[in-house]
């Protein structure tokens, strides 16, 4: 038995169509996380779903233990960090807790609708990019060898719109889903109103430095800015300028040209393997800091501690996820970026 996770939209309807149409059998699983995700319309169309398929639907209330992914974000954002809630959410919830569930249904595997191929090869199963342009196995990076090896991607070959094919003829009005870069938990993207109302945090104006802390301008508040960052900054040099660096201590943020960006690589921490068992000694690989940015060149050291260290000449946020891709677009490995001191 296969437990998909059911969102009620399109991509996870058609990996279940997928399945069935394989003769596997399967069930539907959806996440409860809380009052405001899934909306109760999206519920109600994975149940719509089941019903049309045949199968059971159950819906498993997670909400406790998800308020730990909103700490974590909240908690990273305000120290300063930008970080990847869907990723830690994917190890811990969907590929952890999710699938321990379902286990407990009688399910032995979990599926859902990633745009992701899966590998095995050996001992090791690992993920690749998928035929789909809008390739999601950036947000499953840290998930571990026994999830992947119970996980099934049925869309794995094929592309969105072949997705919506499958879907079209069902006469279930499925929601479109949410953008891979969407936080499902804050609402519109305004995660400093999120935190505020959440934490009780609420930002204030500090000043804007140039790289040898001289005072350019006012900000409305280091929190509603990140590293990289060069839209809504409320200053103009006349020429393009990024965030170099926050400082949620003092309350400033630091900009200036991409040239004057100070690092020349970053160290990894909470290291995930995939295809690699272990890096023995300086490993060229190339290296994606964010969604949606090709991946560049990059070279993975070892270092003394548990961490790795890489060496990478672009701009990159802290608390970010980085993950590592060979030549053939299968994840090495991936981990959270952190600045060196």
């Amino acid at each position: 038995m296969i437990a998909v996770a059911l969102s009620g939209g399109i991509d996870s309807a058609a990996a279940a169509i997928l399945l069935k149409e394989r003769g596997l059998p399967i069930m539907g699983v959806t996440m409860s996380l809380g009052e405001d995700y899934p909306l109760k319309d999206d519920v109600a169309r994975a149940a719509l779903l089941c019903n049309y398929l045949g199968i059971k639907h159950c819906v498993l209330d997670l909400t406790k233990d998800f308020i730990k992914i909103k700490d974590y974000f909240c908690k990273e954002y305000i120290s300063g960090n930008t970080p990847n809630p869907c990723a830690i959410c994917n190890r811990d919830i969907k590929f952890g807790l999710l699938l321990d569930k379902a286990k407990t249904l009688g399910a032995h595997g979990i599926a859902t609708g990633h745009y992701v191929k899966k590998i095995t090869s050996g001992s090791r199963c690992y993920l690749s990019k998928s035929k789909e342009k809008k390739t999601q196995e950036y947000f499953l990076g840290l998930i571990g060898q026994a999830a992947i090896a119970d996980s099934i991607f049925p869309l794995g070959d094929i592309t969105r719109a072949q997705a919506e094919d499958l879907v079209k003829d069902i006469k279930i009005d499925l929601s479109p889903g949410r953008s891979s870069q969407d936080v499902c938990f804050v609402p519109s993207s305004d995660y400093v109103s999120f935190i505020g109302g959440y934490t009780g945090f609420s930002p204030f104006p500090g000043y804007i430095l140039d790289p040898g802390g001289k005072i350019l301008g006012p900000h409305k508040g280091a929190l509603h800015y990140t590293t990289g960052q060069r839209k809504g900054l409320s200053y103009s040099a006349g020429h393009r300028v990024y965030v170099l660096a926050t400082d949620m201590k003092k309350n400033t943020i630091t900009v200036g040209d991409k040239s004057q960006w100070p690092y020349n690589g970053f160290f990894v921490t909470d290291i995930n393997y995939m295809k690699l068992e272990q890096v023995k000694g300086p490993i060229e690989a190339k290296v994606q800091v964010r969604y949606r940015q090709k991946p560049q060149h990059a070279v993975i050291m070892t270092t003394p501690t548990d961490d790795l260290w890489v060496e990478f000449k672009d701009m990159y946020a802290p608390g970010q996820l980085a993950v590592f891709y060979d030549d053939d677009d299968n994840i090495l490995c991936a981990g959270i970026i952190k600045r060196p001191v």
